[in-house]
């Protein structure tokens, strides 16, 4: 078996909602080998993986798979389900799979869920080891080896319990969010309304608050200063200091590092100064200040505070062993490690006890090492404090805690300034009224973890990372700019030009990608094809941008999927055949599954249009959640008169050419068609079916009839607004019409237009792109044969993984077998030598029609033009 190509799909894609890795393999000799012919295969796969005989697979059932293995079903099939039981037995929660074969035989794409890409990508690899080694009979497969690689990376390179807390309560709200690099920083929401998050810092954050946090000794000035219970204390930066230090505050103390975090280096109820002696020979040697405070009996607790209201209250436990009188602390900690729960850092709900100094040192204070046997059943405290990240442990005590203690939490975190805050306290009963002499502020974090909150030892779960949420973004409307994404096989470039017009005002920036950039209002940010998925987040992204109009072509949504999960408006121009034979996209029904994808993922609030005309596109009104808008270049389609009917919202236009408006039963006129200069006095019918769609996304968002009247007779079609779509020159007598068309529906489109030109000839200069089948490159020839005088061939820079001459001789040989003679269509494969050979060719009167591959060639011809150095006739 061989892996040709792996895609992560992280967006909305053509398998799923949810992300999506996708391989394309190719079985080679197991292509006739399915799982019924294979001697003892599916036996030993369930001796294996026992677990995965209990998929449903597509039965529906429990066992269907196994069902399946045993009826007989394909190896590229076995290995999804074995890569999605590996990620469950590492602890990952995937279920979603499916594998389809591609054109070519024995090559298949496999397709399942995944949460984190190299976790994911390392299941499928190993599902693939253990496959081949069952197939040559190996007698041991140590899949805990595999697992355990699985998930290694998985808690490697995923977010930490308290950032993925957040992640998941944006999605649950609907609000956009995107982990940005690799540790814990979260853009949420998009354009101009996002913000950030990094841990539980949010964007919001005062600097100063943090600061001042991050400053112990400051933060215990500030609170005693607001009347609010702290502990009794001094810094020292020497051993005599904290000795003076002691002699000051009395017994029992507290030791900490002055700029320590999580709990580490902290040493707690040192009763005398034997202890004190012992602690003071163990620490760190790198810390060169510390704090010295008196201890204060009680239990330990953190208040987590969101934007001045108590979310969550934890007690907090230090970690401990029990002792069975037969082994030592350290082993002792190391089997405590070993719970599943326990993990490396903040991966998991608890951390593992850290065999470090802090533990040594904390141990030394009672005369213990880590090589002490302690007696059965003796409870032996490893640390000092309670936080979690030194092994520690939490219960829920929200519900228990006094209203008293309550206000003075959260008047710890205003004095601060933190708008997202964790106060560590000490009191001996948190559900008691607050007492200033029994009661002390320990610390107030800046960055609180909130996995204690999420993942409680006892008590009930907190959804702290919901409160986050819902501080920072009251609704999705406050977190999200408009998307309106545009697709389609024709149109989409004028549509989403339009729209961006349409919507651009002094006051709302408009972000746009299309298949020759990325723009931020009139900035233009990038060059090229830009219809994918990097260009669309690039403009989502974009702190300026107030609305996002974003073309979104099939290439981009089979590199990655969608660069958003849900859009406001959808817009499906047509469906016809383009590209099929590429990329899995092998009959029409796959094409327009892709391109549904967009009307399904449109809000609930938002609105689905769609072109009337293509019976394809209408259809997609069964799959969408949307308000459809029908828009339509015929007054009498059946499907526009029916929705009138029922009252929804149509933009059509009747037979004199006047655009219709039609809402809730009230049909309006909107103006003219050809006043509308896109339309080419009325003749391009394929502009009016893209204004049609522009006109309903703008007016769905609130542009009013006025200001679209207004703005449709100001949309030129030339160089500035429209850029390489029905582009008119007129030049010594000729005409030249540049356009993108590349696809049979995009020419006839085309042709029907300048065909209500007055001319001489008509002359035609075309590429065929390289990555067509034949049978889409013969039919592209014999339109442009039929209705051209002359036919020049060119070919594209790229040849797609065509041999040069290859594509111009098959479109010539087309031409010629529809009746052009031979030396009316000519080959000349430079595309500026093709436009120059052109103009040399035609006389005054003629049109000449530039199907450009490269608009850069385009400006090349006219700067020749312009400068005199091409011939008159």
């Amino acid at each position: 078996m061989i892996i040709n190509r792996v895609r992560y799909l992280k967006g909305p894609n053509y398998f799923a909602y949810t992300p999506t890795i996708c391989i394309e393999l190719d079985l080679e000799g197991l292509e006739e080998r399915p799982s019924d012919t294979i001697p003892g295969f599916n036996e030993k796969l369930l001796e294996t993986l026992p677990n995965i005989g209990c998929h449903t697979c597509s039965k529906g059932y429990k066992g269907g798979f196994a069902e399946r293995l045993h009826r007989g079903t394909w190896m590229g099939h076995i290995l999804e389900h074995m890569a999605i039981e590996l990620q469950n037995l590492a602890g990952i929660d995937v279920i979603r799979g499916k594998t389809i074969m591609m054109g070519k035989k024995g090559h298949y794409q496999v397709t399942f869920d995944y949460k984190e890409p190299q976790s994911g990508l390392q299941a499928f690899l190993a599902a693939k080891e253990i496959a081949e080694a069952i197939l040559n009979e190996d007698e041991e497969i140590d899949v805990q080896v595999y697992v355990k690689q699985i998930e290694d990376l998985y808690y490697q390179n995923k977010l930490g319990p308290s950032t993925e807390a957040i992640f998941k309560a944006a999605q649950e709200k609907n609000i956009p969010v995107e982990r940005i690099g690799d540790d814990s920083l979260l853009r949420l929401g998009t354009g101009s309304r996002q913000k950030y998050v990094q841990a539980t810092i949010s964007s919001q954050t005062s600097n100063i608050a943090v600061e001042n946090a991050c400053d112990k000794s400051l933060t215990k000035s500030i609170l005693q200063g607001c009347g609010l219970p702290v502990p009794e204390g001094v810094m020292a930066d020497s051993i005599e200091g904290i000795f003076d230090a002691a002699d000051r505050i009395g017994f029992p103390l507290v030791i900490k590092p002055y700029n320590g975090r999580q709990g580490q280096g902290v040493i707690t109820h040192i009763k005398n100064k034997d202890e004190l002696f012992n602690v003071i020979n163990c620490l760190e040697a790198y810390v060169k200040k510390y704090i010295v405070e008196r201890h204060i009996e009680g239990h330990d607790y953190r208040m987590l505070i969101v934007n001045g209201k108590l979310i969550a209250t934890s007690l907090r436990l230090p970690p401990y062993v029990i002792g069975n009188g037969k082994e030592t602390i350290r082993r002792l900690i190391e089997k405590e490690n070993g719970n599943p729960l326990r993990g490396e850092g903040h991966e998991k709900p608890m951390s593992k006890i850290p065999l470090t100094h802090t533990v040594t040192c904390y141990l030394e204070k009672t005369n213990r090492t880590l090589d002490s046997i302690p007696k059965q059943g003796e409870l032996v405290q490893v640390a000092g404090n309670a936080n979690l990240s030194t092994g520690g442990k939490a219960i829920d005590v929200t519900e228990q805690v006094h209203p008293t203690i309550k206000k003075m939490a959260i008047g710890a975190a205003k004095a601060i300034g933190l708008d997202i805050a964790g106060i560590d306290f000490i009191c001996e009963d948190i559900s008691m009224p607050l007492d200033h002499s029994r009661t002390a502020i320990i610390e107030v974090n800046a960055a609180p973890g909130i996995r204690m909150h999420h993942y409680p030892s006892e008590g009930e779960k907190r959804d702290v990372g919901k409160a986050i949420i819902d501080y920072l973004f009251p609704s999705r409307e406050d977190a999200a700019i408009p998307i309106i994404a545009v697709t389609g096989t024709n149109g989409k470039t004028t549509t989403t030009r339009m729209i961006h017009y349409f919507l651009s005002t002094d006051k709302t920036k408009v972000g746009m990608t299309n298949s020759d950039g990325v723009y931020i209002g009139e900035e233009v940010l990038d060059q090229g094809d830009c219809s994918g998925p990097i260009s669309a987040r690039m403009v989502l992204a974009h702190p300026e941008v107030d609305a996002a109009v974003l073309e979104t072509a099939r290439g981009g949504i089979l590199r990655e999927g969608l660069a958003f999960r849900q859009c406001d408006v959808g817009v499906i121009t047509n469906v016809s055949e383009d590209h099929l034979g590429s990329d899995g996209m092998d009959t029409m029904e796959d094409l327009v599954k892709l391109k549904r994808l967009i009307a399904e993922v449109v809000l609930k609030t938002g609105y689905c249009i769609l072109n009337a005309d293509d019976p394809k596109v209408a259809a997609m009104e069964a799959y969408t959640d949307g308000e459809v808008i029908y828009t339509s270049t015929d007054a009498k389609q059946p499907i526009v008169e029916e929705a009138i009917k029922r009252g929804q919202t149509v933009w059509f236009v009747n037979g004199q050419g006047m655009i219709f408006h039609s809402s809730a039963g009230v049909t309006q006129p909107f103006m003219e068609c050809s006043l509308i200069p896109i339309t080419i006095s009325g003749m391009a019918r394929h502009n009016i079916a893209n204004l049609l769609q522009a006109l309903a996304a703008a007016h769905s968002q609130g542009v009013s009839m006025e200001v679209l009247r207004k703005k449709a007779v100001t949309f030129m079609p030339d160089a500035n607004l429209s850029k390489g779509r029905f582009n008119l020159k007129k030049l010594n007598e000729r005409t030249i019409i540049i356009d993108y068309a590349h696809n049979e529906a995009g020419l006839k489109a085309i042709y029907e237009t300048v065909n209500a030109y007055h001319r001489n000839r008509l002359i035609t200069v075309l590429a065929g792109p390289g990555d067509r089948v034949d049978e889409e490159l013969i039919r592209l020839a014999k339109v442009a044969a039929v209705h051209s005088d002359l036919f020049i061939i060119k070919e594209d820079d790229d040849l797609r993984g065509r041999k040069q001459y290859e594509v111009a001789e098959l479109l010539q040989e087309a031409a010629v077998k529809a009746g052009l003679q031979k030396d009316r269509a000519k080959v000349v494969l430079n595309e500026l030598d093709a436009f120059v050979n052109a103009w040399e060719a035609s006389k005054p009167g003629d049109l000449l029609l530039f199907f450009y591959t490269d608009f850069e060639y385009v400006e090349q011809f006219f700067q020749r033009v312009s400068s005199n150095r091409l011939s008159k006739k």
